[in-house]
């Protein structure tokens, strides 16, 4: 297996001349989706953890890229992408506009340079375009979890003939599917970048931010048991009560710059958000079982985490990945100053940490050919 070298611990702040509220400087980027490769695959009887099952489950991914192969005809460039809580793969090329700079993490120069690494970005289960409770079972589908999206990933990519990946980076929900992937398949990677996540339960305050919302959907009683002909408005309540701490202070005072316009979102007056009350309790039940902290010395990838230095769902209080960083041998971790976003900071500030991330990976990558 890969020698680590010398213990290494880097805790780094990253703070911009603006001092510890740093914004990014606006841009308008790209919209990368068109020039993704997109498609299905269809996995027969699969079963999870909990114990139920389905005759077929779809996986949806993109990729970004084209594979590279050593003489054995091995990829050796793939890279996974996972996304966070109601996100999709494609959405990482999505355009960031003035009102959300940067640029994130693709496009030319960028830390994932499709023309230097093969890059695939499924959705979730539960999520995007892959088998979910809305497509039709509502609340009989099975329960998943973390362990669940992991192995359909690890399956998708088996069906992609990539064996061995470079890296596993994902963001918050995303990130602790990267930490679950590196105790439930260690050799399967070079390297993990968990960003805005931890490798710790979802316990005390993270507990009630998965929890509240839930009781707000099974409170409503249109919500009828998942029986409902339309979506129940009590998921708008509790797509708010999960996003209070998914945003900081400036964030939210952007997103409501009055009083009336806090009070429609939460009168119903606002739009509804698009996501479907079954689905949404399901994502919030998927951490129940998390821990890969108690597994961390299953973890042979190098290790890098990002996390924000405000963020109220990951908060540098607790010292998770500081525990993290000083369990495993050469990890590194960088903390951001506070961008006033809290745990919705990481997009804006890819300019401040994209840089290290894309020498990190280089480094790498060149270690990786030469063993």
């Amino acid at each position: 297996m890969r020698s680590f070298g010398p213990f290494l611990i880097l805790v780094v702040t990253l703070v911009g001349q603006c001092g510890g509220r740093c914004r990014a400087a606006e841009s308008v980027s790209e919209d990368l989706r068109p020039a993704a490769r997109t498609g299905d695959i269809r996995l027969p009887n699969f079963v999870f953890r909990q114990g139920g099952s389905l005759p077929e489950l779809r996986v949806r991914y993109a990729t970004w890229g084209s594979p590279a192969k050593d003489p054995a005809g091995r990829i050796v460039n793939a890279v996974v992408l996972l996304h966070g809580t109601g996100g999709t793969g494609i959405g990482f090329g999505g355009p960031h506009t003035t009102s959300t700079p940067p640029h994130p993490l693709l496009g030319k120069g960028a830390p994932l340079d499709a023309n230097r690494y093969f890059i695939v970005a499924p959705d979730a289960i539960g999520s995007g375009s892959s088998s979910k409770p809305s497509d039709g079972l509502r609340m009989q589908f099975p329960a998943y979890d973390l362990s669940d999206m992991v192995r359909a990933t690890y399956q998708l990519l088996g069906h992609l003939e990539v064996h061995h990946v470079l890296a596993v980076i994902g963001v918050s929900m995303g990130g602790r599917e990267a930490w679950q992937f590196a105790v439930q398949y260690p050799d399967f990677m070079d390297a993990i970048v968990p960003m805005i996540a931890s490798p710790f339960p979802n316990a005390g305050r993270r507990a009630l931010v998965d929890l509240l919302p839930q009781a707000v959907i099974l409170g409503d009683p249109r919500f009828a048991e998942g029986n409902y002909s339309n979506n129940p408005p009590a998921v708008q309540w509790a797509n708010q009560v999960y996003g209070l701490l998914g945003n900081g202070a400036d964030g939210w005072q952007n997103i409501y710059p009055s009083r009336e316009a806090a009070r429609h979102a939460i009168l119903g007056t606002a739009p509804s958000p698009r996501v479907d009350a079954c689905d949404f309790l399901y994502q919030l039940r998927l951490n129940d079982g998390f821990d890969a902290w108690s597994q961390i010395d299953r973890v042979k990838a190098r290790v890098l985490m990002i996390n924000m230095a405000d963020d109220e769902l990951v908060p540098i209080e607790l010292g998770h990945n500081r525990s993290a960083a000083k369990r495993l041998r050469g990890a590194q971790y960088l903390e951001l100053a506070a961008t006033g976003y809290g745990h919705g900071g990481l997009m804006r500030t890819v300019d401040q940490w994209g840089s290290k991330l894309g020498r990190w990976l280089r480094i790498l990558a060149a270690r990786h050919r030469r063993q």
